[in-house]
């Protein structure tokens, strides 16, 4: 049983989907035009829209707890599904291929692909990666973690093309494939109320190369710099730092370099020299969204013509709920980073605004701790309204002289903000916590917060 037999003839294999978000709805698709079918297995209750789908189709759902061994010859596992459950490990003991709507994607690309991971920045590096393309007038697919799996496009696409790919680490846990060019945005602690320890986490991270992929890394982040250094392999570094060109001198002899120079974006690699005047059109604020920018243009470097990113950036307003601007309500200016779910990026976020804004933080945690957080927000923030299972854990590190309040839901948070706020004052949604509990996820968390804002209005 391999990958490649199921993915020539997917109709001739009987296929297990574990679990039935996106990415297996997707594979679903892919599979019915290719003449295969399914059985979809969910442990929690699907909601109306997804049975509907599968009744319309004839698919089978078995709903509860997970049978001890799969029957079907081909596992495909959603990324919140852990590769390690004993069911899975026993059906693969038995002979089953486990595989991912991404890694079939891999399988069956025509074209070139970029991949981009990391804990914060990817779906914003994405973005700018995919809109800097366009701009040289290269035909784009983006998708993957910012949830558009591009397996059922995969028929459309055509050799000149080139796909985008943000993986997460959930996503990348069991890949045995690698894109020909990656990203790795950073590397800081996330996930760990799912991924075993940290050293597992970062394993997944670095399942994004190989041998032969052009890697670019931040020379920033001590963990995507160990990555790099003395690897034999074509290893870009980007840099914000202010040292301009001498941090082309610093890194190993064999790297290349990406940084920011004035108006210019320079890359140096393999002894050749681009600049690209394009900053003065970038109006993403923070040191974060300028190191994502650095990454996006070292990543596609090899594909750009001198005037694109001046071109791309030019319209390029940022992505929904990463410090998106919603509106200004009787003198108080509110923005919506819901995206924000760890806490090193509430301190980017913080560090970007530049101001000292009243901050909407809590959710359900990581796992991983929360002091680094407190830090950020006594330093950076006016007050804090903290909400959901994480608001005690949270508020037990803050100074008790620090300014916060705490509430089980997140619209009381928001009406406690929205009261306190003065003209003048910004109020930040960055949770440094998962939505999860009372929201679907990040986007609707975003959504519902937007919405509030113009009820004030």
């Amino acid at each position: 049983m391999t990958l490649e037999a199921f993915c020539k003839t997917p109709a001739c294999f009987s296929v297990a989907l574990l679990g039935f978000g996106r990415a297996n709805r997707a594979v679903l698709a892919w599979l019915r035009e290719h003449g295969g079918t399914a059985t979809v297995y969910t442990e929690f209750p699907l909601p109306p829209e997804a049975e509907n789908t599968c009744a319309g189709q004839g698919i089978v759902i078995c709903a509860g707890a997970f049978p001890a061994v799969f029957p079907e010859q081909v596992l495909i596992r959603s990324p919140g599904i852990r590769p390690d459950i004993p069911a899975i490990l026993q059906s693969v003991a038995a002979g089953a291929l486990l595989t991912s709507e991404v890694e079939l994607l891999m399988s069956l690309l025509p074209c070139r692909c970029i991949g981009i991971t990391g804990s914060d920045g990817k779906t914003t590096t994405a973005t700018l990666t995919a809109a800097l393309l366009k701009a040289a007038g290269h035909r784009v697919w983006l998708g993957g973690n910012n949830g558009t799996p591009l397996l059922p496009a995969v028929s459309q696409m055509c050799e000149s093309d080139i796909a985008v790919l943000e993986l997460s680490s959930f996503q990348l846990m069991t890949m045995r494939r690698a894109p020909e060019v990656a990203v790795i945005t950073n590397i800081t602690p996330n996930h760990l109320n799912w991924h075993a320890d940290m050293a597992e986490y970062i394993t997944s991270k670095c399942r994004i190369f190989t041998a032969d992929t052009r890697l670019v890394l931040n020379a920033e982040n001590a963990q995507t710099r160990k990555i790099g250094e003395g690897k034999e392999r074509a290893v870009i570094f980007f840099s914000s730092s202010a040292k301009g060109a001498d941090f082309a001198t610093d890194i190993v002899a064999d790297s290349g370099a990406v940084y920011a120079s004035g108006n210019d974006v320079v890359v140096i690699e393999k002894d050749a020299r681009r600049t690209f005047s394009c900053l003065g059109s970038f109006s993403l604020p923070g040191k974060h969204n300028l190191e994502n920018l650095l990454a996006a243009i070292g990543v596609t470097a090899p594909f750009l013509n001198d005037t694109a990113p001046r071109i791309a950036l030019r319209d390029f307003r940022g992505v929904a709920h990463r410090l998106q601007y919603v509106a200004t309500v009787r003198g108080v200016t509110y923005y919506n980073s819901s995206i924000d779910t760890s806490p090193t990026r509430t301190a980017a976020a913080l560090a970007a605004l530049g101001t000292h804004p009243l901050v909407i933080a809590g959710g359900r945690g990581k796992g991983v701790s929360f002091a680094p957080l407190a830090t950020a927000l006594e330093a950076h923030a006016k007050a804090v309204y903290l909400y959901g299972e994480a608001a005690e854990e949270i508020a037990a590190v803050l100074d008790p002289k620090f300014p916060h309040k705490a509430f089980s839901r997140f619209a009381d948070a928001f009406f406690a903000a929205a009261d306190d706020a003065e003209e003048g004052d910004t109020v930040l949604l960055s949770p440094a916590c998962t939505a999860f509990g009372e929201f679907r996820d990040f986007e609707e968390r975003g959504e519902v917060f937007c919405r509030l804002v113009q009820e004030l209005a």
